[in-house]
């Protein structure tokens, strides 16, 4: 059994309830959505108390229920991890020309970025096809198995390609795991050689069966990868080799258009401190202001 400690190194100005609540979110997550007090006292080796008045704040706020003895994560939940793919600004400032480029091509694309030994799926242009992919916006795969991860993995430092290399991917942290790591992992090196040279990565049926992918860096005006761009098609349509001559020119091209959009400022919204206030008085003890006013902070980063 794994606990979440909270005794790690952080700044001197994190919010102690803020990272506690944060863990206590995250275990009932891990479990599926529902878990009851005790079990989360378990897992995350806080008190019970402190479980208690982060479950009560959540409830006050919309983002878990009761349900019998146990609590259940509601669907209000999702903007706190959609508040990252708000924030990014990736879906606003690219999303269109990605649907311009399916529409063109009559495949789906998909947005990836980097997440530390992971590739995160931040927009989705499907198109309805007879394919079993079974990955949505916010996933995150380990980087061997995502067709961009070879693209991110290329300017990964001497150390993180070490750390990485020896923590491997054994599905911890990773909420979609494709059925082919193992394979995937074998070939990674020279996958990640190849999109060094070529500047460009082929996927050929690693991340489904049947699924056939071809995916470019999107640069920032640093010359760093902001994101990667995949045509994804099936093998009813093309092989990963058709794939590639039939779709890399158009890609090129809606690459350098996206790296032509200019990057523009989010402004955070205010975080709805009253309600906060209101609730404090309300119930007291059982609501820990500092951790609600702490999740309005994300929220407000995700919008305009």
């Amino acid at each position: 059994m794994t606990h979440v400690t909270t005794e790690v190194a952080r700044p001197r100005e994190a919010v102690g309830p803020l990272i506690r609540g944060l863990v206590v979110l995250r275990e009932l997550a891990a479990a599926g959505g529902r878990g009851s007090a005790s079990g989360l006292v378990r897992e995350t080796g806080l008190a019970r108390s402190t479980v208690d008045r982060s479950l009560s704040t959540l409830a006050r706020l919309g983002y878990v229920r009761p349900d019998g003895r146990d609590t259940v994560l509601t669907p209000q939940v999702m903007e706190l991890g959609n508040a990252y793919l708000t924030a990014c600004g990736l879906p606003d400032l690219l999303g269109a020309i990605a649907e311009r480029l399916a529409d063109d091509l009559d495949e789906s694309v998909w947005i990836t970025v980097p997440d530390r030994d992971g590739v995160r799926f931040v927009h989705q242009a499907s198109r309805r096809r007879a394919m079993s992919v079974a990955f949505r916006v916010g996933d995150l795969l380990p980087a061997q198995c995502g067709v961009g991860g070879a693209l991110f993995a290329a300017e990964w430092t001497e150390d993180e390609w070490r750390s990485r290399r020896q923590g491997g991917a054994t599905g911890g942290g990773f909420a979609a795991l494709s059925r082919g790591v193992g394979e995937a992992a074998g070939s990674f090196e020279e996958r990640i050689t190849r999109a060094r040279r070529d500047g460009w990565a082929l996927d050929d049926r690693l991340l489904e069966p049947g699924l056939v992918a071809v995916a470019m860096p999107v640069r920032d005006r640093t010359g760093r990868q902001a994101c990667a761009v995949s045509v994804v098609s099936h093998t009813s349509r093309h092989s990963a080799g058709s794939l590639r001559e039939a779709v890399l020119p158009r890609l090129r091209e809606a690459v350098a258009a996206m790296e032509d959009v200019p990057a523009t400022a989010v402004t955070p919204r205010a975080p709805a401190m009253p309600r906060e206030r209101a609730a404090k008085r309300e119930l007291g003890a059982e609501f820990v202001e500092s951790f609600a006013r702490g999740l309005g902070v994300i929220t407000a980063l995700g919008g305009s």
